[in-house]
């Protein structure tokens, strides 16, 4: 506040200025602009038909597809593995992205809050000493200047009424800020949960491929050998060896990819648990360690839209443009602030109490936008616009989550079917080698041919082993599609931080 020194003092009580605060004190009751509702939820409470049964059993497990039953917030436990379990709490504790979320959270919370301030008076004091000189040229006088010091100590009060509401807009975009913040830690959970219980599977899986595949070659070598030996002894064509040495290097080649995917999954899952790649980290789980859930919880659309963070950020997103709105047409009108300030002047530090030098202002401060080149008109069509993206953008992130939920259980159904198949395919395979293993004990069949039963019965282990962590992995897929069971819970201490829509 410019402070006037040298004012005279004038006790008179200011009945106009008094009158026009309280008049705008009153009036300032309403705010401009849309006021926020949650968009309906969708109108189709189901999902297409799409043959899925009830019940899945294959492999000797079990699975219920259960429509409009919550998912577990920690449903990784749900697999039964101790080891996965030791990872994913590693994860909550030392990942940098969900620390990021947090303090992105805690940052937003804080502008909320330091916003809402606008709805206190601003009080404030300063004190000035200074010494001046006086030369009479500038004012166009002769004469000698003089030397003389100035003492000052204010006091200010100022308060902007929020006639049309843009203050509280403001605010409500600020807030709604903070809840996009709030289910963006959401979001981050349960992907980084479920990108560390996908790596354990996957690194699971790849871990039984690469042993399978080891033995593959191992039989492959053997078959080419006894090939290479009958080669040379004339008893069996080169082009057998050949073939057989094709098969050895087409084998070695699929084991050395594995065994690069095996690496890079363990690389993963040291950087989702927040550590160096040569860091120790818990033991991973192997494939058997993986339990199929007995229970496929399936969020209906209208639990969806209030239980995925996803879904819950586009609708604080779709609030805060809406907030704006009403900011950019409040300040399409007038605005008012109330300041006030009291203080005294004296050019002696001892007589800076007397009363002669004080002086005191109050009053209200209109200011009327009359022309700004466009600037406040084309604000508000920009706001409307961004609101109606926003709207459009949340509707295709509700779509986007009603078809990962359709497609996640259809998937469970074939999984289910693919798993059977495999485990009757292996169950053959593995019952022709005992069988071709009990020849070759006999003297029935050379090792060449039990060799040849053997592979093909690690070739159908293979096929098992995807199969399985396929079916996991989809799961996995339908958890985090039906909302993981985010209830707003801090992941990281335990304590309700956050509550959920």
């Amino acid at each position: 506040m410019k402070t006037r020194a040298g004012r005279s003092s004038d006790r008179r009580s200011p009945r106009g200025p008094t009158a026009l605060v309280l008049a705008c004190l009153l009036a300032s009751g309403c705010a401009v602009g849309p006021n926020f509702a949650p968009p309906a939820a969708p109108a189709v409470d189901r999902y297409p038909d799409q043959s899925v049964p009830a019940r899945l059993e294959a492999d000797g497990s079990a699975q219920t597809i259960e429509p409009g039953r919550p998912t577990a917030p920690t449903w990784w436990r749900l697999f039964g593995s101790p080891a996965l379990d030791d990872l994913v709490a590693a994860g909550l504790k030392s990942s940098p992205t969900l620390a990021s979320a947090r303090q992105a959270l805690q940052e937003s919370q804080d502008q909320a809050r330091a916003g809402a301030g606008v709805f206190f008076p601003s009080v404030g004091a300063a004190a000035s000493a200074v010494s001046e000189r006086t030369n009479p040229v500038e004012f166009g006088q002769g004469g000698q200047g003089s030397t003389f010091s100035l003492y000052t100590l204010t006091g200010a009060v100022g308060y902007a009424l929020d006639l049309f509401g843009g203050e509280r807009r403001q605010v409500e975009a600020l807030n709604a800020q903070a809840d996009y913040q709030r289910n963006a830690v959401g979001a981050a959970y349960l992907l980084l949960t479920g990108d560390i219980v996908d790596a354990a599977v996957a690194r699971a899986g790849y871990a039984e491929q690469v042993a399978t595949l080891a033995d593959i070659v191992r039989l492959d070598q053997a078959q080419r050998d006894i090939l290479k030996t009958e080669y040379d002894a004339g008893t069996a064509a080169w082009s057998a060896e050949l073939a057989a040495e094709q098969q050895l290097d087409a084998d070695e080649q699929s084991l050395s990819l594995e065994r690069q995917r095996l690496a890079a999954s363990v690389t993963l899952l040291q950087t989702l648990m927040g550590r160096e790649p040569a860091e120790a980290s818990p033991e991973p789980p192997a494939l058997d360690d993986f339990a199929v859930p007995p229970d496929a919880p399936v969020s209906l659309p209208s639990q969806l839209v209030r239980e995925r963070p996803d879904i819950l950020e586009a609708e604080a997103n779709l609030h805060q443009a809406s907030a704006q709105v009403g900011v950019a047409t409040a300040a399409l009108f007038p605005s008012i602030s109330i300041t006030g300030d009291y203080g005294a002047a004296s050019t002696s530090l001892a007589s800076l109490a007397s009363p002669m030098g004080r002086f005191w202002s109050v009053g209200p401060t209109i200011d009327v936008p009359i022309f700004r080149g466009g600037e406040l008109w084309y604000g508000r069509k920009a706001a409307q616009a961004a609101f109606v993206k926003a709207a459009a953008d949340y509707r295709q992130t509700v779509l986007a989550a009603l078809e990962q939920v359709a497609d996640s259980v259809k998937a469970l159904g074939g999984d289910a079917e693919i798993a059977a198949a495999s485990r009757q395919a292996f169950d053959a395979a593995a019952l022709d080698s005992k069988l071709s293993d009990a020849n070759r004990t006999s003297g029935l069949i050379s090792d060449f041919d039990a060799m040849t039963a053997d592979i093909a019965t690690d070739r159908a282990r293979l096929t098992l082993v995807a199969a399985k962590s396929q079916r996991l992995q989809d799961v996995v897929a339908l958890y985090l599609a039906s909302g993981g069971g985010w209830t707003g819970q801090d992941p990281g201490s335990g304590r309700i931080a956050v509550s959920a829509k």
